[in-house]
């Protein structure tokens, strides 16, 4: 049996520590593409020999060997071809596809709400204001993501960059004006692209504040992250979701404009009398 089914089979009969390592592992088995021992059980809060007995309970020797098994797995599973193969072995042979994925979307929105702190999307927005100049980088389906969050925010008169890669050394060209009184928001969830890793090195190295969105504490970017937001995206062994990642980025820019209400209906109505002026 496949290392990964094996967690979801055995972990009910584990008790106490090892059953809630378990069932972390169920909703993130990605975490042990980039996870120690020490970073998991850190981010699960148990013991680093706990996570070693889980291994074992496993019929592994250790858990260099049980990461070695589950890294090959997920890398097998996170294949495109393969994760629609089993999205559709969901799906079945249900007929009415569009119920069933929005019934879906429900549940990954509701998942989102519980996984979000509220503190911390006070932080986020906080982040954005106080930023002189706001970087945004997501690759890949999260550029979709980056250009919405862009062009809310440059709606209402918020300096932003949308960056954007156009080939050879165009993304170290605009990393090199951030600077310190900046901010950098990184959108990205599995396998995070080395381009939005360099970002988020550079901005640490300018000491540039990071916000994250992704779906998991086991993410580069929210290891990297100041304050980080979560959108839950459903197992990464099938076509995941966007709609919740798309519903935290809407929130997080109204709630941006709300902050300071008189300046973003000014800079709304002034956009308004371009555009009519335009159209004549």
């Amino acid at each position: 049996m496949p290392p990964i089914k094996q967690i979801f089979a055995r972990t009910d009969r584990l008790n106490g520590a090892q059953k809630r390592l378990g069932r972390y592992l169920q909703n993130d088995s990605s975490a042990l593409l980039v996870s120690n021992v020490s970073d998991l059980a850190n981010a699960v809060g148990v013991s680093k020999a706990t996570v070693v007995r889980f291994a074992k309970s496993l019929g592994y020797k250790g858990f260099p060997e049980f990461k070695r098994d589950i890294q090959k797995e997920m890398r097998r599973q996170l294949r495109a071809a393969s994760r629609m193969e089993e999205t559709f072995a969901e799906l079945g042979n249900d007929e009415n596809i569009f119920a069933k994925l929005i019934k879906r979307d429900i549940e990954l929105l509701q998942e989102t709400l519980q996984a979000v702190a509220l503190p911390d999307f006070h932080k986020a927005v906080e982040i954005i204001w106080r930023a002189r100049k706001v970087y945004i980088i997501g690759l890949n389906a999260s550029m979709a993501l980056a250009y919405l969050l862009h062009f809310r925010l440059v709606r209402v008169k918020k300096e932003a960059h949308w960056v954007f890669l156009t080939g050879g050394t165009s993304l170290l060209e605009q990393l090199a004006f951030m600077e310190r009184d900046d901010a950098l928001i990184a959108i990205d969830f599995v396998n995070v692209p080395r381009e939005v890793q360099t970002a988020l090195q550079y901005a640490k190295k300018v000491g540039a504040p990071i916000l994250g969105i992704t779906d998991f504490p086991s993410s580069p970017i929210a290891k990297a992250a100041d304050v980080c937001l979560y959108a839950k995206r459903g197992l990464h062994s099938t076509v995941n979701s966007l709609t919740p990642a798309f519903s935290l980025v809407n929130a997080l820019a109204i709630a941006v404009a709300w902050t300071k209400k008189g300046d973003s209906i000014k800079a709304l109505n002034d956009l308004d009398q371009l555009l009519e002026g335009y159209g004549t």
